[in-house]
Parts: C-alpha cells; sequence; structure tokens
C-alpha cells in the first residue's frame, strides 16, 4: 500500500471537486481507521464501515444482487455522501451537491479516484 499514492488520489479529487468536496476519508474495512483524507471525520468512517457491512448484509439476506462500485445518500441540505466499497477498504466522501454535479462525481472523478486508487494499493 502506497499512502503517498493515496494521498495523491485525495489531492485529485479536491482538484476535480473544488469548493464541492467538503470532507473525504479512506479507511480499512478491518478496524474503520482512515489511511488518507482530507477533513478527515474519524467517527463517520467507523460508522459507514458498519453501515457498509449491513447494507452488504441486507443484500444478501434479501436475495437482492451484491453492491457494487458505490453507494450514494441524498442529505439534507444539499449534501451527499457517496461510498465506495474497495476490497478491504472504503473511500467516503461528503460533498455539497450545489457545488458537485452527479454527473462531474460519476464520470470524472470516481474514474480519477479508483485510478490512483488501484495503483496505490497493486503498485
Amino acid at each position: 500500500m502506497n499512502i503517498s499514492k493515496l494521498n495523491e488520489a485525495v489531492e485529485k479529487l479536491k482538484t476535480d471537486l473544488g469548493k464541492g468536496l467538503l470532507a473525504t476519508d479512506i479507511w480499512f474495512v478491518a478496524d474503520g481507521q482512515s489511511i488518507a483524507g482530507y477533513n478527515p471525520q474519524p467517527k463517520a468512517t467507523a460508522l459507514f464501515n458498519r453501515i457498509t457491512m449491513m447494507i452488504n448484509s441486507t443484500l444478501s439476506e434479501s436475495g437482492f444482487p451484491a453492491l457494487n462500485k458505490y453507494y450514494v445518500l441524498d442529505l439534507a441540505d444539499n449534501n451527499m455522501v457517496i461510498v465506495l466499497p474497495l476490497g478491504d477498504f472504503q473511500w467516503g466522501l461528503l460533498v455539497d451537491s450545489t457545488q458537485t454535479p452527479l454527473g462531474l462525481l460519476l464520470n470524472i472523478a470516481i474514474p480519477h479516484m479508483l485510478a490512483i486508487f488501484n495503483e496505490a494499493v497493486n503498485g
């Protein structure tokens, strides 16, 4: 795991989303601890780690297809949370949806994030 590459991915995300990015963390699923981030939210990473486990369990027990690339929560006050399950890691974002169009996230920011993340993990 190349932590400097993860920090590079966070910086790229800050560039892509500008003022729309309020916070982001990349964390280990095993313990919910952040290893890279911007305006880190340790309580949120631990709790979203649990939420993702609950979503996975609920989908499985319901006979639904498994969670794929991400899930999005539309929050009050024009905020959104996006969580990307990435195997042994998860990456969460809190964004201002008035500053960050969903198309920008899905078509530009997330592909950039994943490319740099994969470099950091796979060397």
